[in-house]
């Protein structure tokens, strides 16, 4: 009963960051209410696995980024536009999307964070900042290298000329 007891303090302590990371990645409250209830189920999952009980604050967080970003994945894969999807030739679409994903699996996680964020999710540079933590140079210094890099490995793959 300790152990939950000093759990509950925590999800208290830490709620609001967490559900600020949250809402600064995927924009949305009822989202991020969702997410932030889920990653403290995950935190308790993974306790265990924290080394250090003083980097909680920094661990829950980073447990908060990735559940966001896998959230609004699975909402951009939802999200194509049927517009777009008709300009396509039959079959083509999902070949594209499908080599798409994998380059941007590629990419380092500080360079397709921001990338996610600001091209599929629309946020702005100044919340992607806020949201990864450095100034809004580093967000338009990481958004162009990534960009090069998806390129890159587009064209390896012969999506791109």
């Amino acid at each position: 009963c300790g152990d939950q007891a000093a759990y509950t303090q925590l999800i208290k302590d830490h709620y609001r960051s967490v559900f600020l990371t949250c809402l600064g990645v995927v924009g949305n409250p009822h989202d991020a209410e969702d997410l932030a209830q889920e990653v403290f189920i995950t935190g308790l999952k993974r306790l265990g696995q924290l080394r250090d009980q003083a980097q909680f604050s920094a661990w829950i967080v980073q447990i908060a980024r990735n559940h966001s970003i896998n959230l609004l994945r699975s909402k951009r894969r939802i999200k194509m536009r049927a517009d777009q999807i008709r300009q396509l030739p039959m079959g083509q679409e999902a070949t594209h999307y499908i080599e798409v994903e994998r380059a941007l699996q590629k990419l380092p996680q500080e360079l397709r964070e921001p990338l996610v964020m600001y091209y599929f999710d629309g946020q702005e540079v100044k919340k992607v900042a806020e949201v990864l933590n450095v100034s809004a140079s580093n967000v338009y210094q990481r958004l162009r290298l990534a960009h090069r890099q998806l390129h890159s490995l587009l064209v390896r793959q012969g999506d791109v000329s």
